[in-house]
């Protein structure tokens, strides 16, 4: 098995860098998942429609991005001294690709959480993965729902999952990755390639609290499915580097970094 890299150039990027998060307008996130995402962010995004769910959840976002079509914010009537609106009428790009630029440019952004990135449209999932394959490699991105969880691994951003055995696990790999090697599944990899026509790991099972993913190169997609972890299960992860699930917490670690 072949040992996950450490990086200590980019875990000091990580050290001082932040953690944005963004809320899109595919299927809302419940309140309680958008509270505890809200808390552990530096910055806090709405992205149009995902507005509402800030809204719904009596939270107030840092940033308004996009051309404004489906958000319900009356201009006029609801401005906020703390709520900065970045209004684009731009239909060349999608308003997830304009809240990603503007996070390049004004934030240290090493951790980015996006909710309302899973259900609802498919198209709409699709693109939100390919537009996150396109986002530098050191940064970890996470899409988080009710039902599922996925992280994307890279060369510089492997995934130490803990505290989920038993849970189903797959990986997608939407580039061709290199170098693919698991830890705690049923069914490991060891430094093999991954690609559309080389093959994934679809429905597999975490038999370890300890998971590990890592890859050479390439866009991997780790895809968690919440609803197969028992109740049991999900109590059992004391660690300090948390993602939310249901009513408990997720613990993720990456490398280089022990909780």
């Amino acid at each position: 098995q072949a040992a996950i890299p450490a990086f200590n150039g980019e875990e000091q990027v990580k050290m001082n860098g932040e953690t944005t998060l963004f809320v899109l307008g595919g299927a809302p996130p419940s309140d309680e998942l958008l509270a505890w995402r809200y808390e552990e962010a530096d910055h806090r995004v709405a992205v149009d429609s995902g507005f509402l769910a800030f809204r719904n959840a009596d939270l107030n976002p840092d940033v308004l991005i996009g051309d404004m079509d489906s958000c319900g914010l009356d201009e006029n009537r609801e401005q906020s001294a703390s709520l900065r609106i970045i209004k684009s009428l731009d239909q060349d790009t999608t308003d997830f690709a304009k809240a990603l630029e503007w996070m390049e440019k004004e934030t240290r952004t090493w951790r980015l959480i996006i909710l309302g990135g899973l259900g609802g449209r498919s198209d709409h999932f699709l693109s939100n993965l390919l537009t996150a394959c396109a986002q530098k490699s050191s940064i970890e991105i996470t899409f988080d729902d009710e039902k599922e969880w996925v992280c994307r691994v890279t060369g510089q951003s492997p995934l130490r999952l803990i505290g989920r055995n038993r849970a189903h696990v797959s990986l997608l790999p939407l580039t061709p990755c290199s170098k693919v090697s698991t830890s705690g599944l049923k069914w490991n990899l060891d430094e093999q390639d991954l690609s559309h026509d080389q093959g994934s790991s679809q429905s597999n099972l975490a038999v370890s609290d300890l998971v590990t993913v890592s890859c050479v190169s390439g866009n991997l997609f780790v895809i968690l499915q919440k609803y197969s972890i028992s109740l049991h299960a999900q109590k059992k992860a004391p660690f300090s580097r948390s993602l939310f699930l249901k009513k408990t917490k997720v613990w993720v670690s990456p490398s280089g970094v022990h909780a």
